[in-house]
Order: C-alpha cells, then structure tokens, then sequence
C-alpha cells in the first residue's frame, strides 16, 4: 500500500512538472516555429545589459527629436513593454531585466494609456495623441543613449475623434471593451479595424497618407483574434504576410510599400508584438474563465490530499474502532452516539 501511494505520488508530481507550459505555439507549420525563435534572437540581440533595455532597432537613422539613432535609442513603451512579455518564453533572465529596468519609469511616468492594453491592462476608451518624452540618458565613451516614452495620456495630445480610420486604434479598444466585457462593442470595433485589411497590410488612414503599411499592426491584428476569440476568415493571410515580412537578421519590417515590398529595417516593436500573437500565457488574461491549467492544477492538489488521507487511515490500527475515535477526538469537544450529535456546550 505504502509503495503504491508513494508511486502515485511522484506520477503525480512528475505531471505537474510536465505539465508547466510557458509558450504554446498554435500552428504546426515548423516554419513558423523557427521563424518565431529567429524573431526573439532578433529582439534578445537588441539588449544592452549597460542600460537594461533593447534598443529600437539597427537602423542609424532617427525617430526622435534630439537626433539620437534608433539603435542608441531606447523606448520604455512600447518596445520594452511589449519585449519584457515576449522575451520570457525564450529568455528568462533577460525578460526579467527588462522588466526590472522599465519599473522605475512606470512609477514616475504610469502607462502609456495605449499599448498595455494588450498585457491585459485596461486604458481609456478616448485614445489621445501622444507626447514624446526622453525619461533619461546615459554616456558611454562620450556617445550619448537615450531613453524615451510614448505616452498617449489626457494631455499628452488631441484625442483621436477619428479613430474608426486607424486600424490599430480599433484594435487597441476592441482589446480594451473586450477587458471590460463589452463584447458587442469589442467586435464593433475588431471588424472595422478588420475591413481596412487588402491582403498586404491594413490600408487605414496612416498607410493612405504615408504610402506604406505600419507592419506591427498585422501582429496586434493576429494577438486580437487570439485574445478576443472572434471568427476571422483572413487570419492566415495576415499571418503570412506578416511572416513575410522577417528579415534576414530575424525581426520583422517596420514598414512596407502599398504593394507589400519590405521598406526599411525591422524593429522591436513589429517583432514583439508578433512573438506576442503566440503567447498563450499572455493571451488567457483575457479569459476571465478558470483555465485548463488551472483546473489541472486544483484535481492534482486533491488527488494528493485524497492519498495522504488513505495513508493516514490505513496507518490507522483496525481491531478497534473506538480509537478512530480517540484519534481524532478529545474529551469536551463533540460527544457522538449512534443516532444524536450533540455539542458539548449544550
């Protein structure tokens, strides 16, 4: 008896060390699995252990005011947001520091109020324009990194009374009515950011003006589906393309040209929120419902303690009954007959 509840025990525990998923990846193309840890290569490559943080990307061009080059250029959200949940699958540590790094700017300056909503954090449903601002800088060998946000607070800029034009936008609130449980709105929202699809990129109002697709979007299009469960019938044609995107260097394209030619090089932020697409782990937070995991979790617990109670019965001595009793029971408490329980306090 013994022997067998000790085997019981350590098939048990043997499942729930099994049994600890950090990443499903939901396809069973191999491609798209090697391509995925390609992408976290790319991102892990962007570290710098001297700052904490991944910088934006190699290009040497710049998207800031005071001229910094994006690859000495370091944004707390959304890159490194993003990047400290995609890198754990792949890259514990590292994720870990990225997340260590990123706190004390989010207590001084809180959340954007855009790109968290996809870690299952709530914004408002008034997007605003965002304001730029450079949180810190650090010197090595008389070169200057810079460290920015992109925040989209009240105040930060003129709300978005166009948002219906903005692909991304609509995903971002379909995110966040689906976190407040407005599922019909949520979908409202999912499908207008939706149409705006033309089988190379979202052609909202940014792309018309700009002439080029802002390639992230097709991964906060793929994390939107995932996240909200809505049927979509263009799914692996955004994926493909979307993958179609990678570079050589494994990060996927920040833009690309109206006919789905790549523009430019890839960054943090387009690569991350893909790998994010992938991440179950991330993804359940927007499903209030107990998981499987969870479930799993909570009957072996009772398994264990259903075993450890027969161990502790077959232990006791069976001749005589009443020392069942005088185990578990001690004068003055409860005093039982065959047919009446009475409290001894009565």
């Amino acid at each position: 008896m013994r022997s067998g509840c000790l085997s019981l025990l350590i098939f048990i525990l043997l499942l729930l060390i099994i049994f600890e998923p950090v990443l499903i990846i939901n396809s069973e193309d191999e491609l798209i699995k090697q391509r995925i840890i390609n992408a976290a290569n790319y991102i892990k490559n962007r570290y710098d252990p001297r700052i904490g943080l991944v910088s934006e990307s190699e290009d040497t061009g710049s998207n800031v005011p005071d001229g910094t080059p994006c690859y000495r250029t370091f944004w707390v959200y959304s890159d490194n947001l993003w990047a400290s949940q995609a890198l754990r699958p792949f890259f514990p540590q590292i994720a870990k520091n990225i997340s260590k790094s990123i706190m004390p700017y989010l207590v001084e300056y809180g959340y954007p109020n855009l790109f968290e909503v996809v870690l299952g954090i709530k914004i408002t449903n008034t997007i605003y324009g965002k304001s730029n601002l450079k949180v810190a800088t650090y010197t090595f060998d008389d070169v200057n990194y810079t460290v920015w946000v992109d925040r989209h607070k009240p105040g930060d800029g003129e709300i978005f009374y166009d948002a219906e034009e903005y692909a991304d936008l609509a995903f971002y609130l379909s995110l966040n009515y689906y976190l407040s449980g407005d599922i019909s709105t949520s979908e409202h929202w999912f499908r207008i950011g939706e149409k705006m699809w033309n089988g190379y990129g979202f052609l909202d109002k940014a792309a018309k003006e700009s002439g080029r697709y802002q390639n992230y979007k097709l991964g906060l299009y793929l994390f939107t589906v995932k996240a909200t469960g809505f049927t979509s019938e263009i799914y692996n044609s955004v994926e493909n393309v979307a993958w179609s995107y990678q570079k050589e260097n494994g990060g996927i394209a920040t833009q690309s040209y109206l006919n789905g030619t790549i523009y430019g090089t890839a960054n943090v932020e387009t690569t991350s929120i893909l790998l994010l697409a992938y991440n179950e782990e991330l993804i359940e937070k927007f499903h209030p419902q107990i998981s499987l995991k969870i479930i799993f979790l909570a009957s072996m617990i009772l398994v264990i303690v259903i075993v450890l109670v027969l161990i502790m019965i077959r232990r006791l001595p069976h001749n005589n009954p009443k020392s069942i009793r005088r185990r578990f029971f001690k004068k003055g408490d409860y005093q039982f007959t065959t047919h009446t329980c009475v409290d001894s306090w009565l």
